[in-house]
């Protein structure tokens, strides 16, 4: 515990040396830490190097006194269900707009051009994603088809599913905004013309 506390004091000094010793004495457990929480040998990557960027960042305000491996799995935890988080709500609105050819009751004009215009924003910008990984998520979000099954059919691995879909969502989460501040114009515009006493 001592010789740690003066690698940790080493590391608040800008040390790479220390955070190099730290990483590798480290790096293995928290692997398989975050492997239990995510269950995705991606993911679990991915983690780590979170992990250990946040160290980094974060050096000067590491109390050397205390337990680095719990400060390690605690930054990890949180990390993992930041990212749920994020994918929870990625998905689900993906999944919604992308299913609002079902029929349903909406009065709501404002709103029906809106999921109307942005479901025909996202199928154009899915038109600009290399057309493997537009195949994979348009199996897994239209299909419905598991990462499993996807998979399987495509004699790939689930990883390489997962990373395909993130990076899809990703060019959607970075792209979209590109495209909302016409899409409330084109609705103010519509509106106006639609409504005889705003004419």
């Amino acid at each position: 515990m001592q010789e740690e506390s003066k690698w940790l004091i080493a590391l608040a000094s800008g040390d790479f040396k220390a955070f190099n010793v730290l990483y590798e004495k480290y790096h293995r457990a928290l692997y398989h830490f975050s492997l239990r929480l995510s269950k995705n040998t991606h993911e679990a990557e991915e983690l780590v190097q979170s992990v250990f960027v946040t160290v980094w960042e974060t050096r000067q305000t590491i109390n050397p006194t205390k337990s680095f491996s719990t400060y390690l799995f605690n930054i990890a935890r949180n990390r993992f269900y930041d990212m749920m988080r994020r994918r929870v709500v990625e998905s689900c609105y993906v999944e919604y707009i992308l299913h609002q050819d079902q029929p349903e009751i909406d009065d709501d004009l404002e709103k029906q051009i809106e999921d109307r215009e942005i479901n025909e924003i996202i199928q154009k910008l899915l038109q600009q994603v290399p057309e493997r990984r537009q195949e994979i998520f348009r199996m897994r979000h239209e299909e419905n088809l598991s990462y499993k099954q996807i998979a399987k059919k495509l004699q790939i691995s689930e990883n390489t599913v997962d990373t395909q879909i993130r990076n899809v969502l990703n060019f959607l989460r970075k792209e979209l905004p590109k495209y909302l501040k016409l899409l409330l114009l084109f609705v103010y515009l519509f509106i106006i013309h639609s409504i005889p006493e705003l004419k």
